[in-house]
């Protein structure tokens, strides 16, 4: 059991109405692990110490309501997908909760099948977005200054010069003989720069047959061999 809870996602159910809160916990308990509170105030300090998964969160409240918490939540953690509960009349306000950062809303009376889904959904999301984060990580630790090998006089001013010119819109040319590290030290360029969200394209422009790298490079590769253009 203690397994199977470690696993599971972590929802947390923010309502003032008891039936509520004690219904969305009964049909969602086998599937996830369900915490729930009954004020803005409360559903903060869980978030802070436990930080859910997912929060299924009232708009009216009393004290602080949906909106209020909702900004909140997004201080803490923008990370944690956050679905409002509104009843029919207050849709309009459930759109506006979605410009502050909502994931989507549910109305009352449920429809569980909907409600199901768009979980699904939002949790799907999030580990998706998660991979992503892990991913760029990974890619930015492996093009950092500190991978690239060498602590000598030399290196330290390629170190320097890339830093300098990272985040500028000038086009680079890095000379060097085959071996040397050309297209490692053009990713630390990438990598390091405000543009590294953006894909990184190496062009062999030394292939014959790529006729536009030909007519448009090939000085450039006589002279070096071998070139890599960000």
């Amino acid at each position: 059991m203690v397994r199977e809870l470690i696993s599971m996602k972590r929802l947390l159910i923010v309502d003032d109405e008891l039936g509520t809160r004690e219904s969305l916990k009964m049909i969602f308990d086998k599937e996830y692990d369900i915490i729930t509170a009954t004020t803005g105030e409360e559903a903060l300090g869980i978030i802070e110490r436990l930080r859910p998964n997912l929060v299924l969160l009232d708009i009216i409240m009393p004290g602080m309501d949906g909106l209020a918490v909702l900004e909140r939540i997004n201080e803490i953690d923008k990370d944690i997908i956050v679905i409002m509960i509104t009843a029919t009349k207050t849709v309009k306000t459930a759109v506006h909760a979605m410009k502050l950062g909502a994931y989507d809303y549910i109305t009352k009376p449920f429809d569980l099948d909907e409600i199901r889904l768009i979980i699904k959904k939002a949790l799907s999301t999030q580990d998706l977005r998660n991979e992503v984060k892990i991913l760029r990580s990974e890619i930015d630790k492996g093009y950092s200054f500190g991978n690239i090998v060498g602590k000598t006089g030399i290196m330290r001013e390629i170190f320097d010069t890339i830093k300098q010119i990272a985040d500028s819109k000038t086009t680079v040319l890095i000379e060097g003989e085959s071996g040397t590290g050309k297209e490692v030290v053009a990713k630390a360029i990438h990598f390091n720069s405000n543009r590294k969200g953006k894909p990184f394209i190496v062009i062999d422009n030394c292939e014959p047959d790529n006729l536009n790298s030909y007519f448009v490079f090939k000085p450039i590769c006589v002279h070096l061999c071998e070139s890599v253009a960000e």
